[in-house]
């Protein structure tokens, strides 16, 4: 078996110059950690821990309740938050520091790291957005003149002052809030929703099949930030309009598209995404929450006590989390469904879908992931060492093994890899320097070596 960093290095090298189209939601997090000083900033919920948060969120009294539920819960979550109250934090609350937030964001900046070719769109692009680029000078935005798709480099496409900010509010298990104690390392998001946000990229929509001749793949995400003021009707005539871009996209070439769920408490739009948006994909990534979600939102019944962070982790709950996968994906019709949890990453997938290419996309995450909570962040190829240092989870590979004689086959030191399973265990990194994106980091740095594998690079 190939050495470690060998491996590593030859799977970094099958990346460079991979072209991919990567849209919609990038913005600007800013992140607080959850102390006594925040505490005094809010107002004292009613019933701290239990009250479960309104959404939108338009108080500081509701942002405690929501702060508090998630540490009560032990899931990290999000929350969109009214225009008004979005610019209230931002005139009086001073963020601890600053990072690119946004899905799309956080996997363009994982891409240029590694030396891959991305084309980004989104919808809102201020100078100070740009700024939390590394390397945006190596970004090609699709811009469209005479029905023609032309690309120019990131800083040459700013279109706005406004910026989309998003607030983390960061904590580490036994921190406390209102007397509420956390129970897991995670965070809540209070997320704005700018009102020129539709999933309508003007004439990029009807030329995408354009961008879809020059890439191998797209990583697409953002339709959970849809409110009820973007649409007019309902969401499902936006949704339709974007999976129609999405079916153009893939039309202009063999295109492979993963879509990044996320979570949202706005049911019907849930049920929209769920309907029009998820099976347009090839595959689609979730993390243990969103998983409980997909699956409670395709009405396949209820899982007993699913399990969920906020808990001590057993080996076994690798079962419930198989089962619930091979539902959903059957339910969906794509081709394939990615789960990164704490300890494991695991796929389930049609017998067409390439298994090595799957399983060594679920371990080169598990490196990424390790750098990315090791050092807060990736910006070369050489900080993937830093994930090596963090040897595979004991407790995943255990429950990979019993995965393995469930469904009667071999797992090979923690790894499996059949025709429709595959599964490794993570890297865990016990004082991780930051959470948010940590998911984002795992699926596209998957996505991106599985697509480099299946097309032989």
């Amino acid at each position: 078996m190939q050495d470690a960093h060998a491996q590593l290095e030859a799977d970094i090298a099958m990346l460079e110059a991979l072209p991919v189209f990567i849209a919609y939601n990038a913005n600007v997090d800013a992140i607080v950690r959850v102390n006594e000083e925040l505490e005094s900033f809010l107002e004292r919920p009613a019933d701290p821990g239990t009250d479960v948060p309104p959404s939108p969120l338009a108080s500081k009294r509701e942002l405690a309740a929501a702060i508090a539920h998630t540490m009560a819960t032990g899931q990290g979550d999000e929350i969109a938050m009214t225009d008004s109250f979005a610019a209230l934090l931002e005139s009086e609350l001073p963020p601890d520091r600053q990072q690119m937030g946004g899905q799309a964001g956080i996997m363009t900046n994982l891409l240029t790291a590694l030396g891959t070719a991305p084309i980004t769109y989104t919808y809102l692009l201020s100078e100070r957005q740009v700024s939390m680029f590394e390397h945006p000078e190596t970004v090609r935005y699709p811009t469209v003149e005479d029905g023609r798709v032309s690309y120019v480099p990131l800083p040459e496409a700013i279109n706005t002052d406004r910026t989309k900010i998003n607030w983390v509010f960061e904590f580490r298990e036994g921190d406390e809030c209102f007397g509420v104690t956390a129970t897991e390392d995670t965070r809540f998001i209070a997320a704005s929703r700018p009102p020129e946000f539709d999933l309508t990229a003007g004439d990029l929509d009807e030329t995408i099949d354009q961008v879809g001749e020059d890439v191998d793949g797209a990583l697409l995400a953002g339709y959970h930030n849809l409110t009820p003021d973007h649409v007019k009707d309902g969401y499902e005539e936006t949704h339709r309009h974007a999976r129609e871009v999405i079916r153009r996209l893939r039309s202009g070439g063999d295109v492979d598209v993963h879509i990044e769920y996320a979570v949202t408490h706005d049911d019907d739009l849930r049920a929209s995404m769920y309907e029009w948006i998820l099976p347009a994909a090839n595959v689609v990534g979730a993390d243990t929450h969103e998983l409980t979600m997909l699956h409670d939102d395709a009405n396949l019944g209820v899982v007993a006590d699913p399990p969920s962070e906020a808990t001590p982790f057993e080996a076994d709950e690798i079962l419930d989390h198989y089962r619930m996968l091979e539902a959903v994906r059957e339910e969906l019709g794509v081709d394939c469904v990615q789960l990164h949890a704490m300890e494991y990453h695991l796929a389930v997938m049609e017998s067409s879908h390439s298994p090595e290419a799957v399983r060594r996309g679920l371990e080169f995450a598990a490196v990424n992931a390790a750098a990315k909570a090791a050092r807060g962040a990736i910006t070369s190829p050489d900080d993937l060492e830093t994930g090596l240092a963090y040897e595979p989870s004991t407790i995943g590979h255990e429950a990979i093994e019993l995965l393995a004689d469930h469904i009667d086959e071999a797992a090979e030191d923690g790894v499996l890899e059949t025709p429709t399973v595959a599964a490794c265990p993570n890297r865990v990194v016990d004082e991780p320097a930051g959470t948010v994106g940590i998911g984002d980091i795992v699926s596209s740095s998957s996505f991106i070596l599985e697509l480099a594998v299946a097309t032989d690079r």
